[in-house]
């Protein structure tokens, strides 16, 4: 688990997004610089500092610099990276105080921050969890950035960034913060929902995962939230939906995708059963 400020704006010195193929590996780096790697979809493993860590779709590594780390993908990987400046200084409480890190439920104003402000909270391996659409859509941003502007695209890029590391950090902090209206077992619920919802969830696996029964688990969440899971399962899926489609460059079929449905026909079909409109007609 580590703190950054970002009081400053962090430097960029590389970024881009790659795919690598089946059985892509490399014999191990240690860099001068920062890494932060979000997965669009595959499986990777990253063995850091002699302990391995398994990546897939949505979730993001956090690399310190001077750190040692060798990746290794059996499935193939598409992933977003950047080396980036600054200090991820180590916490060794396991439940941080969060009243050291920014709870601005805005983006960061650049040049506002006073130097004892804007700690963010990062651990090696996150979920991106609800913040999901708003961090790729920057980090596409990022990207774009570099081919549209060349050389002039730097400070974009670290303005870009700058806010998708404090979407990734709202996205971690949400493990540490519960709501206090709902019991535990139901926050527990939630988070794994949340962290989840770009795949189909089953209640077997939902409850088998979290070591609850299946009863339990529908009773105790229909008393709080006065919903099924299934049913919030569907509503958060297509809440990211419509976010995707309405601010995002995602098409119907990326939506589809990123959203763990089987077929784009039958995510049209939930949607607009969902909505009343086709998704093709929702964004317009």
């Amino acid at each position: 688990m580590f703190t950054y400020n970002i009081s400053t704006l962090p430097g960029v010195s590389m970024s881009g997004k790659t795919t690598e193929k089946k059985g892509w590996s490399h014999s191990g780096r240690q860099m001068g610089y920062n890494l932060f790697v979000y997965f669009h979809s595959g499986e990777c493993v990253f063995d850091i500092a002699g302990k391995k860590f398994e990546y897939k779709k949505g979730n993001i590594a956090i690399v310190p610099k001077n750190t040692p780390y060798r990746p290794h993908t059996d499935t193939g990987t598409e992933y977003t990276f950047f080396h980036f400046d600054g200090e991820l200084i180590p916490q060794s409480d396991t439940t941080p105080n969060l009243s050291l890190i920014t709870k601005n439920e805005k983006a960061p104003i650049y040049g506002v921050l006073s130097p004892d402000a804007g700690n963010l909270l990062f651990d090696t391996k996150m979920e991106a969890g609800e913040e999901a659409s708003e961090i790729e859509m920057l980090l596409t941003k990022c990207v774009n950035a570099r081919f549209r502007h060349g050389s002039d695209a730097d400070l974009l890029i670290s303005l870009y960034f700058c806010e998708a590391l404090f979407h990734t950090s709202r996205a971690y902090r949400t493990r540490f913060e519960g709501d206090e209206a709902h019991p535990p077992a139901v926050n527990r619920i939630i988070a794994y929902i949340n962290s989840n919802y770009t795949r189909k969830i089953s209640l077997d696996e939902l409850c088998a995962e979290l070591n609850m029964s299946k009863q339990y688990c529908m009773r105790i969440f229909k008393k709080h939230l006065h919903t099924t899971i299934n049913d919030y399962i569907l509503a958060t899926r297509m809440k990211h939906a419509a976010y995707c489609l309405r601010h995002t460059y995602m098409n119907v079929n990326e939506t589809a995708n990123y959203l763990g449905f089987s077929s784009v026909s039958y995510f049209s079909r939930v949607f607009k059963d969902y909505y009343g409109v086709a998704p093709s007609e929702y964004f317009e």
